[in-house]
């Protein structure tokens, strides 16, 4: 089964937050500053989950992981610049 997965993470320390996010940024698309957006199949997001669990600490970190049905990923919309930004840009995206 596929789908699309909404990640978004608060990650209290800066070097766990870089190897987090770069780590993230190969198998998700970076929408906004912390918020990702994946395409996974079962077996890549039990990797996805398996690598947020590696790089986070469960007493001071959080991750929430959103997926979204396909009827409600037709009727995203987005304002602002590009789906994909920098993490130093700011962007809307609503979905």
């Amino acid at each position: 089964m596929q789908g699309h997965f909404l990640i978004m993470y608060d990650v209290a320390d800066g070097k766990r937050l870089r190897k987090l996010a770069q780590w993230l940024e190969n198998y998700a698309r970076l929408i906004q500053k912390s918020v990702f957006v994946a395409e996974a199949d079962e077996i890549l997001l039990d990797k996805i989950v398996r690598g947020i669990k590696r790089y986070i600490d469960k007493d001071e970190d959080s991750v929430y992981l959103f997926p979204i049905c396909e009827k409600d990923w037709k009727k995203r919309e987005r304002y602002g610049i590009s789906e994909e930004v920098s993490r130093y840009e700011n962007t809307a995206v609503v979905l």
